[in-house]
């Protein structure tokens, strides 16, 4: 599937049928990591100032990602959307 979010040039993805627990991917340049969106733990490489960005992001989405991964994981389609 393609990116779900694009943030000032970083792509976050959701991946249908994906293990739990719930997280995006986000990919930017050097940075490829994946974050739980509830307890943000990190896997990967990443700066700070993305992973910042990213943690501010999920703050303000949580509700609508998890509505997001929702739906991946039953294999519906999810559109794009620029923030």
């Amino acid at each position: 599937m393609g990116s779900v979010f694009i943030i000032q040039g970083i792509l976050v993805y959701i991946y249908g049928f994906d293990h739990n627990p719930p997280h995006i991917h986000v990919r930017s340049g050097t940075d490829n990591f994946s974050i739980t969106i509830q307890d943000r733990v990190i896997e990967g490489k990443a700066r700070s100032k993305t992973i910042a960005l990213i943690n501010s992001f999920i703050d303000e989405h949580e509700e609508e990602l998890m509505e997001i991964w929702e739906k991946a994981q039953r294999g519906e389609k999810i559109n794009k959307i620029k923030h």
